[in-house]
Parts: structure tokens; sequence; C-alpha cells
């Protein structure tokens, strides 16, 4: 009986599971959006089967109890489920963005400006990992190329030289010797004599251009082609109007630069810029020098006489060729030592003190003997004006022969004192002297290798053999440390006076009376920039002879300059 209770309570409990089941169905077709309903049923028929089997004694109270517990923990558990998988599909719709529907348009706006961009960027990024991994894309070159740095300079000159009335071209003192020299004949040629009476005006440029390779740390190569003549070592102007004929351009510097890492010990080899520290009372701006030249220069260290005084010293050597003799020992040369001392005061002021020694060798001339031509390499190559010459001719076929020389030798002792003035700051103000001596112009050495007394008249513009071998420069510097910003401005005034045999006339300032010796005047100086690296010029010279012939002149400049 039991059993036949038993199988039908299941299959009462089947039956309702089945009936629950098609309920669902039917319900979840008629009614899709009310999901829930089902199993709510189900559910109910279920404890309703469970009841009855209680009130038949086929379940106990407690199995009963069992199952109405497993169905809720069956239920809580799956509510659970479907909590937590709400909430995560909760917290996943906050983090999606909702994009509306965007028009095309917009949409290749957006596109563009992405692009623009992002393109400096990646082509930045992708030329700079192409220039280190040397690809082969344009703009990208081996090296060296970066090693490399550019300077240069343009300059547009009108000049006007207007001569005093007074001039004269008396007992023939004012030759161009390098023409006699040419000829070996003092002939009345116009060509031998230099213009001293008409005025001249002239429209002049100079362009100059700089290469400095860096070969390694501490070492450099520079370069400068310019404007400019090859035989004049004084001046890289061009003088405009030669009937549109091209300019030639020079190797104006090609030289090794090597320096310690300290930067206290620098060589330079090579046609160089002028290592010394001086004025263009003995050297013209524009001079470079052929040779060797070292210096050092010790770090700057307090002053042990003062704590408020800081000095800085150093010493520079040079030794420079000027010609070689090839069948002669009595190659020319120029050496130089020169030192100098600075202080820096404690309210930023500063004191330069340099002496510098040059000793000229094998320059002076050497008379011929007689019938006799060995010793004709003794006369300069070039000449100046204003030296003691004399003529080392000495033939008694041809006695009108003439080959000027120089009378004395050369060697100057130079003093130059600056004072800087820091009151005025930014402004420059600087005070500055500079002394030179020649002390190897001695008259009984002079009168000796002209001959005799008797041929003191074959001196050439010191007919007494007398020393005038001083010279002197006073200069005061006013304005901007640099004219490389708009608005920047300088100005100078100076005084030179430099007798005959004070320095050699070849390498003076080419713009004070044209060059030479036995000169003094003044120099007015002005600088203006009307832009960044960009400046207008005007210098006004007055010069006039020391103790020769009239020869005064007045020289105009007015310039226009750039520097890149």
């Amino acid at each position: 009986m039991k059993i036949i209770s038993i199988g039908l309570c299941v299959g009462i409990l089947f039956s309702a599971s089945v009936s629950s089941s098609a309920i669902a169905e039917e319900k979840s077709k008629a009614e899709p959006s009310q999901s829930a309903e089902p199993k709510a049923v189900a559910r109910l028929t279920t404890m309703d089967v469970i009841d009855l089997l209680v009130k038949e004694n086929i379940l106990s109270d407690q199995r009963a109890a069992e199952l109405v517990q497993s169905i809720v923990s069956e239920k809580t558990a799956k509510l659970s489920d479907d909590a937590n998988a709400a909430d995560e599909e909760s917290k996943l719709d906050a983090k999606i963005v909702r994009v509306p529907y965007v028009p095309a348009f917009i949409k290749d706006q957006i596109r563009d400006e992405v692009r623009l961009g992002l393109r400096d960027d990646v082509v930045g990024d992708v030329i700079g990992q192409a220039k280190y991994e040397r690809w082969g894309v344009p703009g990208v070159f081996p090296a060296w190329v970066n090693n490399l740095t550019f300077s240069g300079d343009f300059r547009l000159r009108a000049q006007a030289d207007i001569f005093a009335d007074n001039n004269s071209l008396i007992n023939n003192l004012y030759l161009d010797v390098n023409e006699v020299n040419s000829s070996r004949s003092i002939a009345l040629d116009p060509d031998f004599f230099y213009n001293i009476e008409e005025d001249r005006q002239r429209l002049r440029s100079r362009l100059r251009f700089a290469v400095n390779a860096k070969v390694t740390q501490g070492v450099d190569v520079k370069m400068r082609i310019a404007t400019g003549s090859n035989n004049d070592p004084v001046s890289t102007n061009a003088t405009l109007g030669n009937s549109n004929k091209p300019q030639n351009l020079v190797l104006d510097r090609a030289y090794i630069k090597i320096s310690s890492e300290l930067n206290n010990h620098t060589f330079y080899g090579g046609r160089m810029k002028n290592p010394w520290v001086g004025t263009d009372l003995i050297w013209d701006s524009d001079l470079n020098f052929d040779g060797l030249a070292y210096k050092y220069r010790p770090l700057q260290s307090a002053n042990i006489f003062s704590e408020d005084r800081i000095f800085d010293t150093f010493v520079t050597l040079g030794a420079f060729p000027l010609a070689e003799v090839e069948l002669s020992q009595n190659d020319k040369w120029l050496f130089g030592v020169q030192s100098g001392l600075n202080w820096s005061f404690n309210n930023q002021d500063k004191l330069d003190i340099v002496v510098t020694y040059y000793d000229y060798k094998n320059i002076q001339g050497q008379r011929n003997e007689l019938n006799s031509n060995l010793l004709d390499y003794t006369a300069p190559d070039l000449a100046g004006r204003g030296n003691t010459l004399f003529n080392i001719a000495n033939n008694t076929v041809a006695t009108d022969e003439v080959l000027f020389a120089l009378a004395s030798d050369y060697n100057l002792v130079d003093l130059l004192i600056k004072y800087k003035l820091a009151n005025f700051a930014p402004i420059n103000v600087v005070l500055s002297m500079d002394y030179v001596k020649n002390i190897g112009y001695k008259q009984t050495d002079v009168l000796q290798r002209v001959g005799s007394v008797n041929n003191l008249l074959t001196i050439y513009g010191n007919e007494t053999g007398e020393a005038h071998n001083q010279g002197y420069q006073v200069k005061l510097d006013v304005g901007w440390p640099s004219l490389m910003q708009r608005g920047n401005w300088k100005v100078s005034m100076a005084y030179k006076y430099l007798e005959r045999d004070a320095v050699l006339d070849i390498y003076t300032d080419s713009d004070f009376r044209g060059g030479g010796t036995d000169v003094e005047g003044w120099v007015l100086d002005a600088k203006y920039a009307f832009d960044d690296a960009t400046w207008l010029g005007l210098k006004l010279i007055s010069a006039d002879e020391i103790d020769g012939p009239p020869f005064g002149q007045d020289t105009i400049q007015l310039d226009l300059n750039a520097q890149f």
C-alpha cells in the first residue's frame, strides 16, 4: 500500500512539475515580458506536494523540513548569483561610454586635426631615429658634419681720402718702395710714387666666411676665406668699380688649435689669428700670422695681498717665419714672448697689464759687395711707408741701380695698460695706453751698415741716422661690449703717435693715413646697431707727418656691417 502511495505521490509530483513547466512555457509564449511568473508557480506547486506527502505520512515532518530548507537554499543562492551578475553588469555599464551618432564630415575634421597635431611629433621622432641610425633620409649627414660650425661677416664701406693742401713729392721721399725694388730703378715714373695730393673716393666691400671643425674634445681646425689681395697682409677690402670683374677670395686663415682639459694650455699652428694681446698701434686688425704659438694661462687665483682682488696671468710664445731664404741660412723670422696680468677688483673694475717683446731676425739689409747681388735677399719682400731704408745695390756699371732695404734691426718692447670701469655697467668704459720702443735701433749700427758717412744720403727718409724709434697710443672706449643686439652702441676716441722706426711699417693700421709710420693724429669712431647683429659705423681720422716732408690726410669711413 505504501508503495502504491509513494508511486502515486511521485506521479503527482512529476505531473505537477510537468504541469508547471507547461504552464510556464504557455505563459512565456503568451506574456514574454513576465518571465518571473512561471518560477513562482513552480515553487508553490512543489510546496503543495510536500504538504500532501506529509499528510499521507509518506514524508516525516523532519524530512519535509529538510526538503523545504534545501529548496530555499537553492533559490537564495540563485537569487544571490543573479544579484551579483546584475551588479557586475551595472559596473560594466558605468565604464562604457555611449557615443551618439557622429556625422561623416565631423569625423573627417577630427581626423585632420589629430593628424596635424601628431605630424610634427612623429616627424621629429622619425628624423631623430634616422639620424641616430643613419637612415637614408634627406637631411641626415655623416657624423663629422655635426662637428662643423659656420660664421662670417660682411661690410660695405664708403671711404673718402682728403689730402692736405701743402702735401708735396719733395726729394722722392714718398716712393712706392715695392715698385722701385721691382724695377731696380728710381726713374721719375708716376707708378713709383704714392698719391698724396689728389683726393680719392671709393666704395669698398669685405666678406669673410669662417668654418670651425671640432675634431675631438680640445682639438679644433679653423679656416676662414675672405676678399682681399695676395700682396696685402693688412687689408681684406675689395674696391668696387673694376669693370664688374669678379672679386678675389683668399685663404685668410687655416690653423689647428689644441687646448688642454682645463683650457690653461693652448697650442696654435698654421695661418692663425693674431695671438698677441694689444692694440692697432703695432698690428693692423686684419693681420694674420703664419707659424706657431703657445699660450699658458694658469687658473684664476686669489691675490695673496688682498681678498678683494682676483688675478689672472698668461704667457704667450710665438715663432713666425717671414721669408725663407733657400740658398742661405738667414731665413727671416719673428719671435715673440708676452706676459700679462689682470686684476678684477671687488667693485668689478678690471686692470690689465701686458708686456711684450718682439724680436725680428735677419730682416735688416746688408750692402752688396762691389758688382755683386748675393745679398739682394736682404731687401724686404714687402715694404710700407716710413721706415728708414738704404740702397744695398753696389754696381759700378749701373750706377743708378736701386734696391732699398731696412737700415735698422727691429726689437720691440711694448707695454699695454688698460683699465675698465664697472660703475656704468652694462656700459663699458675702458681707458688704455699702449707704448712701444724699438730698442734694436742703434745709430752707430745703422751708419756702419750703410757703409760710411759719405753714404748717409743713401738712407731713405732719415739722412742723419738719428733714432726715431718710439710710439704710443691713448684711447677711450665707451659703449656696449658687443653690437649683436638692437640698440647697442659704441664710441671711441684715440690719439696715436708712431715715429719712423718704432715698428715695422708694413704691418701697421692700414686705415691710419694709409698705413705706415712717421705719423701722428686723432681717430674718432662711432657704431650703432639698428638691428640685431647689424650696425652702422662712422670713423673720422686726421693724421700728419711727425718729422718728414708734409703729408697730411683726413679719412672718412661710413660702414654698414652685418654679422652671422
